[in-house]
């Protein structure tokens, strides 16, 4: 009964935004095209601006000092770039942002949780799946954990096997 009420609710929900309730991101992407794919999967959802984008970590962390976004996406395997050590920059620079990693090497998700990101998303996910993601990070960066870091929200490419530290229950220290 409840796997049938669960399957039939939408996946997404709409509302009608005012200028006070956009979600301000920046994409940090060292590929021109990933960051162009992002803009086009965010720009029919009027809930959500893309507000800056940066090629690597300089360009992100002058962007977010300028424009005090609310999200960040960013890939952390940028080239000539330490991703994970741009994550506890950022974090550093601008405490109360989300930051969403989009990546499908699992070998990064420990460390980019641990150095303050809010998200661990495969780079292949949907366009629904990025808006809701984007929606579930800033409303707990926003209104759930105002002053706290311990919550992550975690999807592994279908592929994958589950990491080894979460298997039988096992959890991220501080998480």
């Amino acid at each position: 009964m409840a796997d049938t009420l669960f399957n039939e609710l939408p996946r997404t929900y709409s509302y009608t935004a005012d200028a006070s309730d956009v979600i301000r991101v920046v994409v940090v992407d060292s590929r021109e095209a990933m960051r162009e794919g992002i803009r086009q999967m965010i720009s029919g959802d009027e809930s959500i601006k893309m507000i800056g984008e940066a090629r690597n970590g300089k360009e992100a962390l002058h962007q977010i000092q300028k424009l005090y976004p609310d999200i960040i996406l960013l890939d952390v395997e940028m080239r000539g770039a330490d991703g994970i050590k741009i994550i506890n920059e950022i974090k550093h620079a601008l405490h109360n942002v989300g930051i969403i990693v989009l990546n499908d090497e699992e070998n990064f998700l420990v460390p980019a949780v641990e150095n303050g990101a809010s998200a661990f998303l495969p780079r292949d996910i949907s366009r629904n799946e990025l808006i809701s993601a984007i929606r579930i990070v800033y409303l707990w960066r926003s209104i759930l954990f105002q002053d706290e870091d311990h919550f992550a929200l975690v999807k592994l490419p279908q592929t994958k096997t589950i990491p080894t530290m979460f298997k039988g229950g096992a959890k991220l220290e501080g998480v």
